[in-house]
C-alpha cells in the first residue's frame, strides 16, 4: 500500500536541501518506488513531503541513501527530523 512521508528537517534550508538531494536524487530522478515528492521551507526549517509504494521502500531508501547522504554532507545532527508515515487512500496524479 502507498504511504504518504512528511519530513520535517528543523533548522535545515534550501542548502542543505540541495546539498543532500544531489547525493540522493541525482538528475533530479526519483528514487526506486518514490511516486512524488514535493520540498520547501516551513517555519524553521524545511519540509519535504514524499509519496512511496510501501513503507519496505522508504525505510530501504531511508537507511540506504538518505540518511548517509546527510552524514556524508555533515548534516548528521539533523538525522531526528520529525518523520511522520501514514497510509494513503487516494492519489491522483495529472
Amino acid at each position: 500500500m502507498a504511504v504518504v512521508v512528511v519530513n520535517e528537517l528543523h533548522g535545515a534550508d534550501q542548502q542543505i536541501y540541495d546539498e543532500v538531494n544531489s547525493r540522493v536524487m541525482p538528475g533530479g530522478e526519483l528514487p526506486d518506488g518514490c511516486q512524488a515528492h514535493i520540498a520547501g521551507p516551513m517555519e524553521g526549517g524545511w519540509r519535504v513531503i514524499t509519496v512511496w509504494e510501501s513503507t519496505e521502500k522508504f525505510n530501504t531508501f531511508r537507511e540506504g541513501s538518505l540518511l548517509p547522504a546527510m552524514q556524508e554532507s555533515g548534516y548528521g545532527d539533523r538525522i531526528e527530523p520529525s518523520v511522520g508515515v501514514q497510509d494513503v487512500y487516494r492519489f491522483i496524479t495529472a
